[in-house]
């Protein structure tokens, strides 16, 4: 079953009406730290490698969300704009995660070659965001928890 994606809207109500409903950051941890939806957490999906022309997975994904997320909370994932946010949806999906769902839009919005906006982003909503990247939501931390140091 593949995960639902929602729009930035649907994100900001589901975190608001499901109390256990947890928002994972799939982007890098600089991306993370210069401004994320408040309350979400940093497991980055991956990372772009240039002198390869490809982005690599991160290899302990899953093994930092399941030391941070028990398999039965709502998951909603972002990222910048949706294309992260959708691969890492399906990762969880496959590992057993049964209700995920990814952010079309994510922090900055989607926008067409012409900068459209094709699906707007939390800023761009106004949502409340943050920029602590500490203690128990930074992908380090998140990561020494799960035993990956």
């Amino acid at each position: 079953m593949a995960p639902e994606r929602i729009d930035v809207k649907q994100a900001h109500e589901a975190l608001q009406n499901e109390k256990d409903a947890v928002y994972i950051d799939v982007r890098t941890e600089e991306e993370f730290a210069a401004g994320h939806p408040e309350g979400a957490i940093n497991v980055p999906v991956g990372a772009p490698n240039p002198a390869l022309q490809r982005f690599e997975l991160n290899p302990d994904f899953v093994d930092v969300v399941r030391a941070s997320v028990p398999e039965h909370t709502p998951v909603i994932v972002g990222c910048r704009a949706g294309p992260r946010a959708e691969m890492a949806a399906n990762l969880l999906t496959q590992s057993g995660y049964p209700k995920v769902r990814w952010v079309l839009g994510g922090f900055h919005g989607m926008t067409d070659a012409m900068g459209n906006i094709l699906a707007p982003g939390w800023l761009d909503l106004g949502f409340p965001a943050s920029r602590d990247a500490g203690e128990g939501v930074g992908y380090r931390s998140l990561r020494n928890k799960a035993g990956k140091t």
